[in-house]
């Protein structure tokens, strides 16, 4: 980057103070008689019990900051004047609450007026498209946890490995954040092959116990210059804090075994290898088992078409003698006795034949009737103690899941509070896996202490814990399990779960805010923040001996092929993250309020995988191989203007972010250094540090209320994001590099635009429509680069390593409308609509030679990628949600002789509506360069529907709810792939049949999960 940018850069970062103010919001009002309508000068505004208040000015405005999100009580007094007291002031994370409070005269009878405030219809200072949940909403919403609660906003999608993307944006284009804390993931894809794409479930994290949320908001269109590191939104989440007294919540959540997948159970003898090698007899047919023609002794003999040896007995001896023998038949009943144990899922019974009898039989000859005998087997049924190939019925794991939130004062302290709370999350994966549940373990602490009259410390301590498998956890039947996926030959890999090993991820995270009041109208924020990730995937050893030897018996399944062997995939990574971020905030006047901040992260990570064949569990023999230690930097800083005035809210901003990965580069990437075996060359060692980037960010939002009734807003912004490590650090290795990350990878851009209108209907309902336009440069995308060093295992004549560049593009333009019921009520609603479209494209080549010349004519040069802007895969062109809620209050509802049995009894329903994924089809030849995504797979649907009762339980309030998620069991076709399933694909189009008869793939043709019923028993106190 140029000097002059570094200049400017710098001055921001000093004229900057310190940044967290994102988890407060802001109360503002005026204070006027209400005969005269007259400013009252000098008005006490004091939130009860929070020790927060201001005085009117010369105006009768007045300004209290830094309020944490929540309802509020406010007293007004002045002398003369009856108290006023405002109940239900609802406060929202970075917005501002406007009140209008009127005083009487204080008469005779009159020394106090409660009024209760009324939420607004419009949202005066909504500047970009946000939504808001409180506790209150998400604990009467049928949902599993906040990311089904987020994938309401008909904007917010969820991606097939469980990723989510926001407006057409990339998965990993959203700021997750938790009291300010940035929920880091610097490892996102697959241990030893990171070029081959994400892993599975990184969103993991999203997932926050919701008994400790106190408010998230998601906003969808830009946002304010304070947030950086985003291209698509932010999804902010504020924890409770602890109350005076001591208060909690229990919660046991249950689900009970069953097949959550659509097709017959994957392990049912009805299972045609079942029907062909489930019975004794099936083996003794098998060639393999023949004796050799000069090895038999007399003619074969069958019955039924099964062949068996006949004996004659030998009365002076007491033996059974060779007769007619053509069959190794004890070698079939050992096979099959391996095979069933093999197959038969881990606790199971099983037929194995264990002994045989003798029975008599005739054998016609040319000289008479001899009498012979031959075998009968046995079978015994027996308990598969051990599968260790990892089998196992799937259909009895149950859902279990414990949330638990409780807090209260630190002793007698004033003003220390803390509050706990934490989640224990078992849930059996959709399809079977070597880790069989995903695991979900979360503890949050957070306290808040009072150290003065100014300054306040709050901190938080987390601890979260994640137990899933490298392509399995998500609710997608393709990355439920390996089983499910097309890269493991789906379902032929059923009968062989031990390969792929479970993986843990951790992250511990530390942070303490300290805020300093300067004055009423002036405070500043410093926030330092530890955040350590550990990710695991330990090696095990296998051995080929546990599986019965190869044979057709197999029927195509997966099997291991070597000996000695271990699961193939071994992964140890480190990553300490310390961050330290502020803000200075000072409402300058009423209408006016300056914000201005930085923020520096630094990372110190270590990475080492390996992916494919071990000698053993700690030797490794082939395939793949990813090491790498780096230090990246990141720097931001910026500067906001808040103006509040009656007819116009502005935000107005500008933000400067800077990155540096801190590794070594080649100074020739077109030779890097190879250290390993199997290349055509070495390599040069020579290297130099990676390179700075600095970006600089304008953002503007304005508001325009008009009266009470409607808003207009405006935005307008540039959007910076730092490249993936997956793209920047990351360097593989097969014979070769097979993967070189770039790191000198520069920043995503995105450039953000957004008209909306508010409008209040009929003084109850909300209508707010919006259109956007996104405008996404700099994109990463992959190429191939050769070199000699390059990856012999992909081409012996012509290596090559796929790297990454800058190339990218895209659009995503849309409307979304919603409609909103806002008074109060028995019944609740809110519906949202989106119409959109993502288009994407690169530029520039796909390969690329050293002795390339980019001033050749286009008709010259290999692989030039045209920069066609085609519908991508995230495209999803409509998308409906609907929210309706209806429940009773105390003593509401039928009257039974003064008893209520739907008193404290709500219903709720979600329903969800989304255009298929984008397909091509292609029709004739002219079309195969010019065609993308032009078709696409059908709706997809779902309903959600929550029952909750509460009630006394001895003397503590008791839930009961019931939640059934997809209740009338629609199906979403899983999507062909247009590499492997071209045939299938075109089959389902010109005949509507699907793969069902497929064998191997019949329980994967439907993507999303069969109707579940959770119950859920809850104790609060």
């Amino acid at each position: 980057m140029c000097l002059n940018s570094w200049k400017i850069f710098v001055c921001l970062i000093l004229a900057a103070g310190f940044l967290n103010a994102q988890t407060r919001g802001k109360i503002s009002g005026r204070v006027y008689d209400a005969k005269s309508e007259q400013p009252l000068v000098g008005a006490n505004v004091v939130i009860v019990g929070q020790e927060m208040g201001a005085a009117t000015d010369a105006d009768g405005n007045f300004t209290i900051l830094r309020v944490y999100p929540g309802a509020y009580e406010l007293k007004v007094s002045y002398i003369g004047y009856a108290t006023a007291t405002v109940q239900d002031v609802r406060v929202y994370v970075d917005r501002t609450t406007f009140l209008e409070i009127p005083m009487s005269v204080k008469g005779v009878e009159m020394e106090e007026v409660v009024v209760t405030a009324e939420k607004p219809v419009i949202v005066r200072d909504k500047t970009f498209s946000s939504s808001s949940v409180d506790y209150e909403e998400i604990e009467k919403t049928p949902a599993e946890g906040m990311r089904d609660i987020m994938e309401l906003n008909t904007s917010f999608q969820q991606n097939p490995n469980g990723t989510y993307s926001l407006r057409g944006g990339g998965s990993f284009d959203i700021n997750f954040m938790i009291d300010g804390v940035t929920q880091e993931n610097s490892n996102t894809g697959v241990p030893g092959t990171n070029y081959m794409g994400e892993r599975a479930n990184t969103s993991w994290k999203y997932d926050f116990n919701p008994l400790g949320i106190k408010q998230m908001e998601l906003i969808s269109g830009g946002f304010s210059a304070e947030y950086g590191n985003a291209q698509s939104g932010v999804v902010k989440i504020v924890t409770k804090e602890g109350s005076p007294e001591f208060q909690g919540e229990v919660r046991l959540e249950y689900r009970a075994p069953g097949k959550y997948h659509f097709g017959d159970y994957l392990y049912s003898k009805n299972q045609f290898e079942w029907q062909k090698w489930g019975q004794l007899e099936a083996w003794f047919k098998a060639n393999y088992f023949q004796l050799p023609q000069d090895q038999q002794i007399g003619d074969p003999y069958t019955e039924n078409g099964v062949p068996y040896n006949l004996y004659t007995y030998n009365e002076t001896t007491g033996t059974y003698e060779p007769y007619r023998i053509s069959l190794k038949d004890s070698l079939a009943a050992d096979y099959y006795n391996q095979w069933l144990s093999n197959r038969t899922p881990e606790g199971e019974s099983m037929d194995v034949a264990e002994n045989f009898t003798w029975i008599q039989v005739y054998d016609t000859t040319e000289s008479g009737i001899v009498p012979a005998y031959r075998k009968k087997w046995q079978l015994s049924s027996v308990t598969n103690d051990e599968n260790l190939l990892g089998v196992y019925d799937y259909r009895d794991l149950a859902y279990k899941r414990l949330l638990f939130g409780f807090g209260g004062p630190i002793g007698k302290l004033p003003g220390w509070t803390f509050f706990l709370s934490g989640e224990k999350r078992k849930k059996p994966t959709r399809l079977p896996t070597n880790e069989q549940y995903t695991d979900y373990d979360n503890i949050n602490l957070t306290t808040v202490s009072k150290l003065g009259e100014k300054l306040t410390l709050r901190s938080m301590f987390q601890y979260q814990h994640n137990r899933s498998g490298i392509f399995s956890g998500s609710d997608d039947v393709r990355w439920a399990s390996p089983v499910g996926s097309l890269s493991f030959h789906s379902g032929q890999h059923k009968y062989l779960l031990i390969t792929v090993p479970p993986k843990d991820e951790f992250a511990w995270i530390q942070s303490f805010n300290f805020t300093y009041l300067f004055t009423p109208d002036a405070f500043f924020d410093l926030t330092l923040s530890h955040t350590y990730e550990r990710y695991e995937v330990n090696t095990t050893p296998l051995s080929t001996k546990w599986q019965v030897p190869q044979g057709n018996w197999d029927e195509g399944y997966t099997r291991l092929v070597w000996d000695p062997s271990a699961t193939s995939y071994n992964q140890d990574v480190r990553t300490h993250i310390w961050a330290v971020r502020g803000d200075y905030v000072n409402q300058i006047t009423h209408n006016h309020q300056l914000k201005t901040g930085f923020q520096a992260t630094s990372r110190n990570m270590h990475y080492s995988s390996v992916s494919s064949a071990y000698v053993n569990a700690f030797i490794y023999k082939t395939g793949f191989a990813e090491y790498y230690k780096a230090k990246p930097l990141t720097l931001a800083a910026y500067i906001q203007d808040r103006m509040e005035y009656k007819g116009m809210i502005a935000n107005l901003g500008l933000r400067a972010d800077a990155f540096n990965n801190f590794t070594d580069v080649p100074v020739d990437e077109w030779n890097p250094l190879y250290m390993g075996t199997g290349a055509n060359a070495i390599g040069d060692p020579e290297t130099e540090p990676s390179t700075f980037h600095v970006a600089f960010s304008p953002r503007a939002g304005l508001s325009f209320p008009i009266g009470e009734a409607t808003a207009f807003r405006l935005q307008y912004g540039h959007f910076y994001a730092v490249p993936n490590f997956r793209h920047t650090l990351s360097k593989s290795t097969y014979q070769g590099w097979i993967m070189y990350g770039n790191a000198n990878l520069g920043f995503l851009k995105t450039i953000s635009y957004e008209f909306g209108v508010q409008h209040s209907l009929w003084g109850t309902h909300k209508l707010d429509v919006v259109a956007y336009y996104k405008d996404m440069t700099r994109q990463t995308t992959n190429i191939r680069r050769h070199f000699p060093t390059g990856s012999v295992g992909r081409s012996a004549t012509d290596p090559y390593a796929a790297t990454y560049v800058n190339t990218g593009f895209g659009t995503s333009k849309g409307i979304e409308v919603e409609f909103e019921k806002h008074s109060a009520g028995r019944l609740k609603y809110r519906f949202k609509y989106t119409l959109s479209r993502t288009s994407g494209g690169v530029y520039g080549p796909s390969e690329i030679w050293d002795e390339d010349d980019p001033n050749r004519p286009y008709s010259e040069r290999k692989y030039i990628q045209r920069a066609n802007d085609n519908i991508t895969s995230l495209d999803k062109t409509h998308a409906l949600s609907a929210v309706l809620s209806y429940g009773f209050g105390y003593k509401e509802g039928m009257n039974l002789w003064g008893f209520y049995p739907f008193q404290y009894f709500s219903a709720a329903l979600t329903y969800s509506v989304r255009s298929g994924v984008p397909y091509t089809l292609v029709e004739t030849y002219e079309q195969t360069f010019n065609l993308t995504n032009n078709r696409r797979y059908p709706m997809e649907y779902e309903t959600n529907l929550s029952l909750s009762k509460v009630f006394r339980l001895f003397g503590y309030r008791t839930t009961l709810s019931c939640r059934i998620d997809n209740l009338f069991n629609n199906k979403w076709l899983t999507p062909f792939d247009p590499w492997v399933e071209a045939d299938d694909l075109l089959t389902w189009v010109n005949t509507s049949k699907t793969t069902e008869d497929d064998p191997y793939k019949y329980f994967r043709v439907y993507r999303n999960i069969p109707r579940q019923i959770f119950f859920t028993f809850g104790v609060s106190f």
